[in-house]
Order: structure tokens, then sequence, then C-alpha cells
């Protein structure tokens, strides 16, 4: 993958912390082995296996010797854009007897479409030491600029898409109320 595109920002919910937590007292090597495919997430969103039946939309990924998975799935931002991923890693687990995945199914009816989720490179940060020495990037600052914004910057004040492309959305209302104020 090109390094010049954004890195998704991976995003764990409370429960799959709690797992990574509960799988540190069985075996750390579990736990890196879990993270550093979490970090595989970073640069492809679309890695590992969908997901059927009830967990369509969802994913998976496999650690150690085919017994635990990380199951996840792929959002976007509030404005719609597909600026930056984000994959959600909702349940890490044992895989006998599809009991991650009755996990889930758990975890999606008592959380919502909308959990809180700690950064990836937090929850590294938390596990310390048992982590080794796995990095994540850190969670993307991106104040996106809404569509009707873009629209008005390209078509009335003639910027070109690429130069609208690398403002922030404060830049942009900046760029925006220049061109009103001086018309």
């Amino acid at each position: 993958m090109d390094s010049a595109q954004p890195r998704a920002f991976v995003g764990l919910t409370n429960p799959a912390v709690a797992d990574l937590e509960r799988l540190l007292g069985v075996d750390p090597q579990i736990v890196r082995w879990a993270l550093k495919k979490m970090l595989l997430l970073e640069r492809d969103p679309d890695a590992g296996r969908p997901l059927l039946g009830d967990l369509i939309g969802w994913r998976k990924l496999v650690v150690g010797d085919r017994d635990w998975r990380i199951v996840w799935r792929v959002t976007t931002d509030e404005v719609g854009n597909q600026l930056i991923d984000i994959a959600e890693v909702w349940a890490v687990g044992a895989r006998a007897d599809a009991e991650v995945y009755a996990e889930m199914n758990d975890r999606i009816a008592v959380r919502g479409s909308s959990p809180t989720t700690q950064a990836l490179s937090e929850v590294i940060e938390r596990l310390g030491r048992a982590a080794g020495n796995v990095m994540a990037a850190t969670e993307p600052v991106h104040d996106p600029v809404p569509p009707w914004l873009v629209d008005r910057l390209v078509h009335q004040v003639h910027m070109t898409t690429d130069a609208v492309a690398e403002l922030t959305g404060a830049q942009a209302m900046q760029a925006w109320e220049a061109f009103i104020t001086a018309r």
C-alpha cells in the first residue's frame, strides 16, 4: 500500500479491550499476535475475511494457530466521506464452538451501532511490556470539509479539487468567508 495513503484509525470497544486484558493472563504472546493483526487493519481495513449470517458487514482475522479471532467492521466518518475508514475491533476470542461469534451477536444487541472505542495506540500503551515492541499510529485528527463547502469552493471560488482536498474544514471555511466578504 502506498505510504502516502491515510492509515485507518483502529478503535477497540471496551469489551474488546477487556478481552485482551483477559487473554493477557492466559498468554501474553496471544495478545502480541492479536495486536500485530490489529496493526494490519491500520494499513488494510479490508484484510481478513467477511462474515456471513447475522454478522454480514463484519470481518474476521485469524490469530495464532487458528485458535483466535478478531472481529471488526469498517465505517466512515460522520460527514459520510471515506477519508478515513474506522475499523472497530469488537471481539477477540477463542474460535471453539463459534463462541466469539455468539458473543459478537450479544455485543451488537447491547451496544448498538456506535459504541465508544479506545484508540489501538492507547490500548498498546496501557498493556505496556506485554505488548512488546508493538506500536500503532496515533488517532488521526481530521476536520473534514463538508460536501456543500467543497462544492462551493470548487464551483464558485474556482479552487481545484486537489487544493480543496488539502484543506482542513477550518481552512476551507476561512477560504469561503474570505471569498464572500470580498464580493
